[in-house]
């Protein structure tokens, strides 16, 4: 099937459960204008993506991405830059905010089909701080850890915190006006490289923090990429801090690397 085929497949089939929803509400040509509007806005907004991602990027993952055995994948999100390996597993590119409560993650990086340790895996973290910030101008809460001889990584962070991303535009427009909020639940955003080959994205979700059952992102959250936190010792300066476990499993079926 060429390229024309498949999109004229899938144009015929989009119609035609559009057409359902029509019948099924009875959309009126008015109804229908005010949505045609509404994309007109959400184009010059520069966020179509973002609603489309919102709405069906999760099914896409899982159609198209998951590994038997492996750990679930997920999005990428609009935040992502190349970052710095850091070899004592420390994301911090400067001092933590004394009350930020700390993260120490840890885990074991395998190949999903036999088990197996892999050793030298790029574990590339980014994520948002204790107040749900991003640094977009450096490399704070942004690094590289690289699972040892073992295949077990070490990750010192901090909890991050939910966030909002369209309170100012037209997904967020479209999402109060059905009542809803545009807020991501707390998580660690994750790519996974083996000899210098992407094997997975993904998202680990902190568990038992708000937005959990109703993160914008439809499908995003799941039971397999939750993080349980276990309290520790407090930080230098008296913030919380906490233990979490998460193993990881991939893909290298392609027999591009040596797993032992």
């Amino acid at each position: 099937m060429n390229d024309g085929e498949r999109l004229n497949q899938i144009w015929a089939r989009v119609l035609e459960k559009l057409r359902e929803v029509v019948y099924e509400f009875k959309i009126t040509q008015h109804e229908l204008h005010v949505a045609g509007d509404f994309l007109d806005r959400l184009g010059k907004a520069g966020v179509s993506r973002s609603l489309v991602n919102t709405a069906l990027a999760m099914a896409s993952v899982d159609a198209t991405a998951r590994t038997p055995g492996g750990t679930r994948p997920n999005l990428q999100g609009p935040y992502y830059v190349p970052s710095p390996i850091r070899e004592n597993g420390c994301i911090f590119a400067r001092d933590p905010a004394p009350d930020a409560p700390r993260l120490t993650l840890t885990g074991l990086v395998t190949d999903a089909a036999t088990g197996s340790p892999i050793a030298g895996a790029h574990l590339d973290f980014w994520q948002a701080d204790h107040e749900g910030h991003y640094d977009h101008g450096g490399n704070h809460l942004r690094g590289v850890v690289i699972s040892d001889a073992s295949g077990r990584y070490a990750l010192h962070t901090v909890v991050p915190l939910y966030y909002s991303d369209h309170d100012d535009d037209p997904v967020g427009e479209l999402f109060r006006a059905m009542g809803r909020h545009s807020r991501r639940a707390a998580h660690l955003h994750l790519k996974v490289r083996v000899a210098g080959k992407e094997r997975l994205m993904t998202q680990l979700f902190i568990a038992d923090t708000m937005y959990l059952d109703s993160d914008y992102v439809e499908g995003a959250v799941s039971e397999d990429l939750l993080l349980k936190l276990h309290p520790v010792a407090a930080a230098d300066g008296g913030a919380p801090a906490y233990s979490a476990h998460f193993d990881i499993a991939v893909s290298v079926a392609d027999g591009s690397i040596e797993v032992k």
